[in-house]
């Protein structure tokens, strides 16, 4: 063997060593930058995009990787399948994200960092990792989620905490290799649900039904619905006109989420109208609701379960009215039968503006804020007498989360 033969035969051995080393350790090629695909569908007032997101899903598994049985019944294969790798590290940075986001929090905390993150326009995990390593790029997420409603309520206190932990998952998936897995295994289903999505979206004008029962503009260049495989069972506000959905959903579930994360807020909390929420949350029995529900639903703090009903009376109100609520089977769905099962019931205030609602009609004018003050001036709203102005109505239910059972 010549001189220059061995040598190439030496570097060839040392690459093919190296590339050994590699796949042993379990390491691969960083993934080239990615950009989604998008499909734009218009309905009258909505201008519908349709894209996956390799960040949501992410921030979405970190969430099922806790193992809460709320997230780990929708996905049992893909949680023990991920939860197998995870080491002592891992496992504590978990615990602790549990301990001082959902328990300490009170956040459900894979739609609370989806929403924290939305600022940062990190769109796969490596741009996730930069903003949390980068102490430029984390200053700047949180000054721009402190400049939002969100932010001026929630705060960052919770994301600081968390940052190292974060961290430390993030890291994890880099190293499990969890973009080429998503890339090669999961794209595909999205992209699919996502095309079935765009060819029967046009008749869908969330925009448009929205605004007539707020009676105002909503500003919407694009409504952008991130489908995801790992969002179940949630649907899932982030910033701007930005909404997470599962690609198993049905195209009505996709299209009910949407009209309802539109509203987010459904009012101008101020003056007087805030004067008058206040003194209703201060009820008793809203009180009860707050308290005593299952944490797991979110929604432990009045003001949060306020502006939640305020949104989903509109939200059911247009659903049952353009045959978007339907059982698992198909058949339709009356809007008492959903407020009854969903969320255990607690979601009593909603209920209520429901009926009135459909009690005024496309009668109605004005704006959403004149149609809930004009309610606390007739006494509907009357603080103190939500219980007894919820068992008045004939289809009401009993509140499962209040342990209330059916009657015989």
């Amino acid at each position: 063997m010549t001189s220059e033969s061995w040598i190439l035969f030496r570097r060839a051995g040392a690459l093919l060593a190296a590339l050994m080393l590699s796949a042993c350790a379990g390491t691969r090629p960083v993934p080239p930058p990615w950009e989604p695909g998008v499909h734009r569908v218009d309905a009258g007032r909505t201008p519908w995009v349709l894209r996956p997101s390799e960040a949501y899903d992410a921030l979405c598994l970190l969430n099922l990787l806790r193992g809460e049985d709320f997230y780990t019944r929708h996905y049992p294969a893909e949680f023990q399948r991920f939860s197998a790798l995870l080491g002592a590290p891992e496992q504590a940075a978990l615990a602790h994200l549990t301990e001082r986001m959902a328990k300490q929090g009170g956040k459900m905390v894979g739609p609370f960092l989806s929403l924290v993150f939305s600022v940062s326009g990190a769109t796969t995990v490596d741009g996730l990792t930069a903003t949390v390593e980068d102490d430029a790029a984390w200053r700047r997420m949180r000054a721009a989620f402190l400049a939002t409603t969100y932010g001026q309520e929630d705060g960052f206190a919770e994301m600081e905490d968390v940052r190292q932990d974060l961290g430390v998952l993030l890291a994890f998936l880099q190293r499990v290799g969890f973009a080429r897995i998503w890339r090669a295994e999961y794209l595909p289903k999205v992209e699919q649900a996502i095309a079935g999505l765009a060819a029967k979206l046009a008749p869908y004008d969330v925009v448009g039904w929205d605004e007539q029962v707020l009676g105002r503009e909503l500003q919407v260049a694009a409504l952008n619905a991130h489908v995801l495989m790992f969002a179940r069972p949630h649907g899932i506000r982030v910033t701007g006109w930005n909404f997470l959905t599962d690609a198993t959903y049905p195209m009505d579930v996709t299209v009910k989420t949407a009209a309802h994360e539109l509203l987010h807020p459904p009012f101008v909390r101020a003056g007087v109208l805030d004067e008058r929420l206040s003194a209703l949350e201060a009820d008793p029995y809203f009180q009860r609701l707050v308290r005593e529900h299952d944490p797991a639903f979110g929604y432990t703090e009045a003001r949060g379960l306020t502006e939640e009903d305020c949104a989903e009376a509109i939200d059911v109100f247009v659903s049952e009215r353009e045959g978007l609520l339907r059982k698992r089977d198909g058949q339709p769905l009356t809007g008492a039968e959903f407020f009854a099962d969903h969320d255990d019931g607690i979601h009593v205030l909603a209920f209520v503006l429901y009926e009135e609602l459909k009690r005024a009609g496309s009668s109605r004018t004005g704006t959403y804020e004149d149609f809930l003050l004009a309610l606390f001036e007739r006494g509907v709203l009357a603080p103190g007498q939500l219980e007894r102005r919820f068992r008045a109505s004939p289809g009401h239910y009993p509140v499962k989360a209040l342990g209330e059972a059916a009657t015989p």
